[in-house]
């Protein structure tokens, strides 16, 4: 499976957040430039944390964003779940295929879609931050 741009560009928008001062406002133009992205990429996502509840949004002169909840708090299986438009790996109705009521890969990948979605969900964003050193000097953030 291959996660799409906008949850691999949310998960790293999370990571540089959670290595904040939480009263520190973050904005879209330092975060498009540490990482090298879309500016429009970015604001679609931010506000698309901000919707979930994972990033706090403050619009206006002098606004920004910062992480809305502990970085424990944050499920990967969750975020990631909310995030990726469809978990399915193939589609047999369309077009239709012809060996779909005698076929098991739908099964095993619907075995392997499980399996993924439960180690997912043993892990939360402050398992992606424990070497929060390492990633602040990576990420030029100091201290």
């Amino acid at each position: 499976m291959k996660l799409t741009k906008h949850t691999d560009y949310a998960l790293r928008i999370l990571i540089y957040s959670s290595l904040q001062p939480k009263e520190r406002l973050l904005s879209i133009q330092e975060v498009t430039d540490v990482y090298e992205l879309s500016r429009n990429h970015v604001m679609k996502i931010v506000q698309k944390l901000g919707q979930e509840g994972y990033l706090t949004t403050i619009r206006g002169k002098g606004g920004g964003f910062h992480l809305g909840r502990k970085p424990e708090d944050i499920n990967l299986g969750e975020l990631i779940s909310k995030l990726e438009p469809s978990m399915k790996l193939v589609n047999c109705k369309e077009p239709v295929c012809r060996i779909s009521p005698a076929c098991r890969l739908q099964s095993v990948l619907s075995e392997a879609m499980s399996s993924f979605q439960e180690v997912l969900n043993s892990y939360t964003l402050a398992d992606l931050v424990d070497n929060r050193d390492e990633l602040s000097n990576l990420l030029a953030i100091s201290a």
